[in-house]
């Protein structure tokens, strides 16, 4: 996934309420080329004050990226992904995570 924005679907607040997803939920976003792209949902988490959700690709099951949750100009919700180290840090934190929801 590249670091291009990705508009938010209509209706899905993520930010407002996170928890409101379960895992495995399909998101649909429109990119900016407008084209629709379908994402399973994994988790949300927070990470210094902003919101990321953990998503995987239909056919790639194992492999996690992360969005950061933003407001463009208009105040609409986009989709940022996060430069590499932030990535490495959320991945890392998004396992610990994890690993405690399985104790």
């Amino acid at each position: 996934m590249s670091d291009e924005m990705i508009n938010n679907p209509e209706g899905f607040d993520p930010e407002e309420d996170p928890n409101a997803l379960t895992e495995g939920d399909i998101i649909e976003m429109v990119g900016e080329d407008g084209e629709t792209v379908s994402f399973i949902f994994v988790d949300a988490l927070e990470y210094e004050g902003d919101v990321y959700l953990a998503l995987a690709e239909p056919e790639e099951d194992d492999a996690v990226f992360f969005l950061k949750i933003e407001q463009d100009e208009d105040g609409n919700d986009v989709y940022n992904a996060p430069d590499e180290e932030l990535e490495d840090i959320l991945f890392q934190r998004f396992t610990e995570m994890r690993g405690k929801e399985e104790e």
